[in-house]
This record gives structure tokens, sequence and C-alpha cells, in this order.
């Protein structure tokens, strides 16, 4: 071999060498360069993750301390149900069934420092307008014993609650307190004392109250100084009111109940007339007096097309968002229903239709809880149909 191959080869050697060497570092730059880039990765999602539990934590604090003093306002609560409840109404005066110092709201509310929790348990069954007229006895009746009475849906099933029980009072959504206290404000107090009221003593008559203008008139003042509705709930009622009417002001308001009135046929409770018999004379009354519109509420869907395919475009009628009227064959107990008990919307909605319904000029009605309710938020209507068919 002579001297120049012998140089080639040397070189050729000593390339293969430097390639190998730059190759080597290449595949070590390489290495390197994923390697930061997975801790770059890792430290991101490390951020993330913390990010995550500190988010977590925050929340679990919040919720923690909504728990606590959710807790802390129902222990207080539950406390006073230890107390002495007494099951039934306190005694009442005949002669001062229709106290009117009781209409004297500044004085009473300054006089009273004893607080009344005031339950009506035992009537899951009962809609909003029965416990509308319950209590309204009800706050008679603590009124007169020197009691400020706070009216209370939180701690048992009823229509407005549900099954939930809740530090929050569902009737408060609604309507306004006796002299201003709320019920979460009073739990925390001293002079407290929890009641069962069944109300019958002081309550209005939902059958006779039509024809009783002395009962009427006492009882509208009650609910204007002890038991007003919401206001925001009355703006909604003027809203829908100025929707159907204009400046409308003949309008027949037409109260029908179908459904368990008719499948159920609950005792005690009033026979309502016919749907034939209530076309017939809503007819009748609409040629004598010539309205300009005809307002319906009713929960029953056949009631509700029969009108109108008579009466058309005359016919308005208030509907919730979530539409739940039945046809009463298909219907077992209006009250038990899954879209009807608990269902807030619904409540605010029949609220809503007795308001419209009170303002009415005249009335059509069987006599139920929620018509005797329009009844006493009325100011009286010019002319009134309310029927009394006997009793089921």
């Amino acid at each position: 071999m002579n001297q120049n191959e012998v140089s080639k080869l040397i070189k050729s050697k000593g390339n293969r060498k430097k390639n190998n060497n730059d190759a080597k570092e290449i595949k070590k730059k390489s290495i390197l360069q994923k390697c930061c880039e997975t801790q770059k990765r890792i430290d991101t999602n490390t951020i993330i993750i913390i990010i995550l539990i500190i988010i977590f934590f925050i929340l679990l604090i919040i919720y923690l301390i909504k728990e606590y003093i959710r807790d802390n306002t129902m222990n207080i609560y539950f406390r006073l149900l230890q107390k002495n409840v007494v099951p039934n109404i306190l005694p009442s005066n005949e002669s001062t069934k229709y106290s009117q110092s009781l209409l004297d709201e500044k004085k009473i509310c300054s006089t009273n420092k004893k607080f009344a929790i005031i339950r009506r348990k035992n009537c899951i069954a009962c809609g909003l307008f029965s416990y509308y007229i319950i209590h309204l006895g009800c706050i008679i009746n603590y009124l007169k014993h020197g009691y400020i009475p706070i009216l209370e849906t939180a701690s048992f099933p009823n229509v407005l609650a549900g099954s939930e029980i809740t530090s929050d009072n569902p009737w408060e959504k609604f309507f306004n307190q006796p002299c201003g206290y709320t019920f979460k404000e009073v739990v925390k107090m001293k002079n407290v004392e929890v009641f069962n009221c069944i109300g019958f003593s002081d309550m209005p008559d939902e059958k006779t109250i039509y024809n009783n203008n002395i009962m009427w008139e006492y009882h509208h003042k009650i609910q204007e100084k002890y038991m007003s509705i919401k206001d925001e709930i009355y703006l909604e009622a003027k809203k829908y009111w100025k929707e159907f009417f204009g400046d409308s002001n003949n309008i027949l308001g037409i109260l029908l109940r179908g459904t368990d009135y008719i499948s159920r046929a609950p005792r005690g409770h009033s026979i309502p007339p016919s749907l034939q018999e209530a076309i017939n004379d809503t007819i009748q009354m609409d040629k004598k007096y010539k309205y300009d519109f005809i307002f319906l509420a009713t929960e029953d869907n056949i009631i509700r097309k029969k009108f109108i395919n008579i009466f058309k475009n005359k016919l308005k009628y208030l509907l919730p968002e979530k539409k739940v009227f039945y046809n009463y064959k298909r219907m077992n107990f209006l009250t038990f229903n899954d879209n009807v008990f608990g269902n807030m919307n619904f409540q605010k909605t029949y609220l809503l239709n007795m308001i419209i319904m009170s303002q009415c000029q005249d009335i059509i009605s069987a006599r139920t809880s929620g018509a005797a309710g329009a009844f006493i938020l009325s100011k009286g209507f010019r002319n009134s149909l309310f029927y009394y068919l006997g009793e089921f």
C-alpha cells in the first residue's frame, strides 16, 4: 500500500469518526431538547393541576360555609321544634271575631313582642289558596293573643316546598310577613313559639264569604295589612293585564276547576257546575253586559279548549312557562303531580291568575279556595255568580 492510499485511508477513518461524533452530538441535542419540552409540558400540567386543586378547595370552602350557615339556621329552628308545640289554634272569642283594633297595624306591631312561627302540617294535598285562607285565620288569631305571626312553609312537605326541608321559606317568595319580620330573622330570636295551626276559628269561610260583606271587607283589610302580595308579583300581574286587555275595563273572569275536582270528588269540597252549564251562563252574561274580553283560569285542558272554540280571540288565559294542563280523565290528584307539587313556577302562575281574576269587573266561579282568595283580594265585583251545588 503506497503512501497516498494510506493517507486516504486515514482521512476516511477520520471523517467517519467525525461524522459519528457529529451524529452523537445531534442525538444528544435532540434528547436534551425532548427532555426540555417534556419538562415544560410537565410544568404546564402541574400548574393546571395546582390551579384546579385550588379552585376545588375554594368551592369546597364556600360550600361548607353555606352548609354551616344553613345547618346553624335549621339547628336553631329544630331546637325550637323541641319546645311544646301547640297542636291547634288558640281560643277565640266570637264577640271579637272582627276586631277592629287589629286594623291598627303600627300599634299591633309595636305592642306585640312574642313571635309565633305558624306551620300547617298534615296537609300535603292542600293547594296554595287553601294555605292562603288558613293563614289569614291564623294571623288574626295570633295577633289577638299578642303574637307577631310568622307564616312558614319550609320545614314540612307542602305544595310550595315540595318534599324538601329548607332554611329558605317559600311562602316569602310570594307574600310579605306581618310586621316586616322574616322567617330567618325570627328563628334566631328568643321569644319564639312554634304552632301547628288549622285556623278554623278566624279564617274566612270560603262557602259563605260571597254573601257576607262584613266578613269579606274585614279579611280584605287584614290581608292588605298583614299578608300582602310581593310588589314584584303584582307588577307582573299588571303587565299581563295590560298585555291581555289594554285599557279595557269591562272584563268577565271565569274560574273553573276540573281534574281532581271531577275525578276524585274530594270530600267537603263544593260541587262545581258542569262545563255546559258554565258555558251557557257565560254566554248569557256576555250578551247582557257585552264584555270586551273574557278571562279564564283553569288547570283543565278540556275546559280551556271548549271555551276557546266558543269565544275565540275574546278569551284570554295565562299559562305557566311549562304547560301543565291535564285532561281530567287521565288525572289522579293535581297537587301530587310531579309538575305541580313543589313547582314554584306553577304556583306563581296560579297566584297571578287569581290576582288578574280579582281585578275583573264580573266573575263566574265555583266556591273554591281560589275563588275565595280572588274575592278577598278584590275590591268587590259588579256582578258575580258563585255556584253552590252542594258538597261532595
